[in-house]
């Protein structure tokens, strides 16, 4: 299991496990946005809405790319 924090542009913070990594999932790709389902804990993620991430205590940064 691994455990989840994101921490969104409007304060709001997501805390879950899940047995997915980010890594492993493939993305929603729409042309303003970006999506990741985590779909054993039905749980759906918007990563240009993502300001930060720890992922098994270890904080990343997300790389977006908007047009």
């Amino acid at each position: 299991m691994h455990k989840y924090k994101f921490l969104t542009n409007c304060g709001v913070n997501l805390k879950f496990e899940s047995k997915h990594h980010i890594d492993e999932l493939n993305p929603a790709i729409f042309t303003d946005a970006v999506f990741v389902r985590f779909e054993d804990v039905e749980i759906v993620v918007k990563i240009s809405e993502v300001k930060d991430v720890e992922i098994n205590d270890v904080k990343y940064q997300l790389r977006t790319y908007t047009k």
